[in-house]
C-alpha cells in the first residue's frame, strides 16, 4: 500500500456520503466504466448503490473490489472479494481476485489454489474467470509474473469468446510483457476491429507506439481515443506522458490540466506537480503542492518536487528545509532515492554556504549517474574557486571541458581558475580554444594576454593579445576602461623598451585620454621633458 492509504480511506469514507447518485438507469456496466476512466471515488459510490440493491450478486463484490484494487487499495479490494465470496460461494471470480492479492503478496500457493478453485466453479468454461487470472500473471511487480502461463489461459478464453475486445488487449499486453511489439499489435488492432469505440484498445496502441518513441503515430491513437470518448480520462493523462517524454513540456502541461478534470485525485494532483516543474513552471509547482500538503504530508515525492522547485525558484534556505524533509522522511526507504536527490541536496547545500558537504554529495550524485558529471563538475569547481582552493577547481573545470559539450563559459573558469593556481600554461591553453570558436569575442584575447604576460615577463608576446582586446572592444571604452588601460599600457610598455617612440607615445596618450592621473603614462610623459645634458664640444672649456 502507498504511504497515504490511511488519509484516503478516510477520504473514501467521507466521499461517499457526499457524492450525489450517479445516472437512474445505474448498472454494472456503468460503473465498471468509471473504473476504467479512473474515476474510482464515483465508481466507488456506483457499486455500493448497486451491492445495496443487489446484495446476493456475487460479482458486483469483485468489481468493487477491482475498483479499489486500481485505486491502489489492495486491502480493501481484498475485503470486497471475501465478502463476495461470503454472500455467494459459487461465484468464481471473486475467488480470482484473491488469488491475485495473494500473488502480488507472494503467497504463491494460496494464489493458485484460489486460481483452481475458480477455474474449477467455472469449470473452466467461463473466458472472463480465464482472463482475470491470466492478467494477474501478467501485472503482478514480483518473480511470480508467468507471460507463458497468461497466454494459455487467454488462448483458452478466446477460444471460448474469439468476439471479446477485453481478452484481445489482455493478450496484446501479454505479448508488448514480451516484448513483443508486432504480436500486442495485431491483438490490439483486432480488439478495435471488434470494437471500434473500444478506447482502451486505442489506448494501448498510443501507448505501444509511445515506448516506441514513436510519438506522432502515439498522439494520433490517444487523440482517436478522447475524440470517441471525451470523458475517457486515461487517453488524457497518457497523451500527457507521451508529450513530457517528447519534451513538448506545455502541451503536456495542457493535457493533464484535462486529465484532472476527470480525475482530481491527490495522486493524480501530485503528478500534475510533477509536470509543471518538467515544464519549468517552478513557482507553479510549488504552489500544487502547498494546496496538496495539508490534505496528504506523508506522501514523500512532495517533498522531493518541492525542495526541487524552490530551488530553481532561488529559494534557497527552504529548499534545504524540504529535501532534508525528503531524505529524513525517507529513512525506511519507501521510495527509491534518485541521483538528482543527492545532485539537488548539494546544490541547495551550496547555496546555504555549506560547500563541504556539498561536494560530497554532488559527488555521490555522480558516482550514480554519470549524466549529471556535466553540471555538477562545474558547480564543485565553483565551489573550490570560490574557497580559493585553485588546484582542486581546475581539476573539476577540466573534467567539464573533457565531457560532451563544452561552452566557452567552461573553458573561461578553466582559465580562470589556472591563472589564479598559477598555472599560466594550462590558462592559456583554456582560453585559445575560447578565442578559436568566437574571435570576436574580447574577453579571451584579454585574458590570453594576461596568461603570457607571466610567461613571457618582456611583455612583449601579449602585446598581439592586447592588442586585438583593444580592436575587438570598439567603441564599448567606458564599461571597459580598466581593461583598456591595462591593454594600451601594456603596448605602449612593448614600444618603449624597444625604443619605438612615436608608437609608445600613441599608446600612453590613449591611456592619458581614459584617466588623466595615470601614474605610467605621467612617469613616460615626465620623462620626455626632462632637460638634456649639454654636449662638450671636443677639446672646449
Amino acid at each position: 500500500m502507498r504511504v497515504n492509504s490511511i488519509f484516503r480511506r478516510n477520504f473514501i469514507a467521507a466521499g461517499v456520503s457526499i457524492m450525489p447518485l450517479l445516472l437512474s438507469a445505474q448498472n454494472i456496466e456503468t460503473a465498471i466504466r468509471l473504473t476504467k476512466n479512473e474515476e474510482f471515488q464515483r465508481a466507488d459510490v456506483a457499486f455500493k448503490n448497486l451491492i445495496k440493491a443487489n446484495p446476493a450478486d456475487g460479482k458486483l463484490y469483485f468489481y468493487e473490489g477491482e475498483n479499489f484494487f486500481k485505486w491502489d487499495f489492495q486491502d480493501s479490494a481484498a475485503a470486497a472479494y471475501r465478502k463476495g465470496i461470503l454472500k455467494n460461494p459459487a461465484e468464481p471470480l471473486n475467488y480470482a481476485g484473491l488469488g491475485k492479492i495473494e500473488l502480488y503478496a507472494d503467497s504463491v500457493k494460496e494464489a493458485q489454489h484460489n486460481f483452481e478453485y475458480a477455474k474449477v466453479l467455472s469449470k473452466s468454461k467461463d473466458p472472463i474467470v480465464l482472463s482475470k487470472i491470466a492478467v494477474a500473471y501478467i501485472n503482478v511487480p514480483n518473480a511470480n509474473k508467468d507471460i507463458t502461463k497468461a497466454i494459455q489461459l487467454l488462448t483458452a478464453a478466446i477460444n471460448l469468446d474469439p468476439n471479446n475486445a477485453d481478452i484481445c488487449i489482455d493478450m496484446g499486453d501479454a505479448y508488448l510483457a514480451l516484448n513483443d511489439g508486432s504480436n500486442a499489435v495485431t491483438y490490439y488492432d483486432k480488439a478495435t476491429s471488434i470494437n471500434p469505440k473500444s478506447v482502451t484498445g486505442l489506448l494501448r496502441l498510443g501507448q505501444l507506439y509511445s515506448r516506441a518513441r514513436n510519438y506522432d503515430l502515439s498522439y494520433q491513437y490517444y487523440q482517436k481515443a478522447t475524440q470517441t470518448d471525451s470523458t475517457f480520462a486515461p487517453a488524457y493523462r497518457e497523451k500527457a506522458e507521451m508529450l513530457n517524454k517528447s519534451e513538448r513540456y506545455d502541451e503536456a502541461v495542457a493535457q493533464y490540466k484535462k486529465y484532472l478534470q476527470l480525475n482530481n485525485s491527490l495522486d493524480a494532483r501530485i503528478r500534475y506537480a510533477e509536470f509543471l516543474y518538467e515544464a519549468k513552471k517552478y513557482k507553479e509547482s510549488v504552489t500544487e503542492i502547498q494546496t496538496i500538503l495539508p490534505k496528504d504530508s506523508s506522501n514523500l515525492i512532495l517533498y522531493r518536487v518541492m525542495a526541487y522547485s524552490l530551488y530553481e525558484t532561488g529559494d534557497y534556505k527552504n529548499g534545504l528545509i524540504y529535501i532534508n524533509k525528503f531524505f529524513e522522511k525517507d529513512s525506511k526507504g519507501a521510495v527509491k532515492i534518485l541521483p538528482s536527490d543527492y545532485a539537488y541536496q548539494g546544490k541547495l547545500l551550496s547555496r546555504n554556504g555549506q560547500d563541504s558537504l556539498a561536494v560530497e554529495k554532488m559527488k555521490q550524485a555522480m558516482a550514480k549517474d554519470s549524466s549529471l558529471a556535466a553540471e555538477l563538475t562545474s558547480q564543485i569547481g565553483n565551489i573550490e574557486y570560490k574557497d580559493g582552493k585553485y588546484d582542486e577547481a581546475v581539476k573539476y573545470f577540466q573534467m567539464r571541458t573533457q565531457l560532451p559539450q563544452p561552452t566557452v563559459n567552461d573553458y573561461n573558469t578553466l582559465g580562470r581558475a589556472a591563472y589564479s593556481n598559477k598555472q599560466y600554461g594550462k590558462a592559456d591553453s583554456a582560453f585559445a580554444v575560447i578565442t578559436k570558436y568566437m574571435p570576436n569575442l574580447p574577453l579571451g584575447y584579454l585574458w590570453r594576454a594576461r596568461s603570457i604576460l607571466f610567461i613571457d615577463t618582456t611583455q612583449c608576446s601579449s602585446k598581439p593579445y592586447y592588442e586585438l582586446y583593444a580592436k575587438k572592444l570598439g567603441a564599448d571604452t567606458l564599461k571597459n576602461k580598466d581593461n583598456l588601460i591595462e591593454a594600451y599600457s601594456s603596448v605602449a610598455y612593448c614600444f618603449f623598451i624597444n625604443k619605438v617612440k612615436d608608437s609608445a607615445s600613441y599608446y600612453y596618450n590613449k591611456v592619458k585620454m581614459l584617466d588623466p592621473n595615470n601614474p605610467q603614462q605621467k612617469i613616460y610623459f615626465d620623462s620626455l621633458r626632462q632637460p638634456k645634458s649639454p654636449i662638450r664640444k671636443e677639446g672646449g672649456k
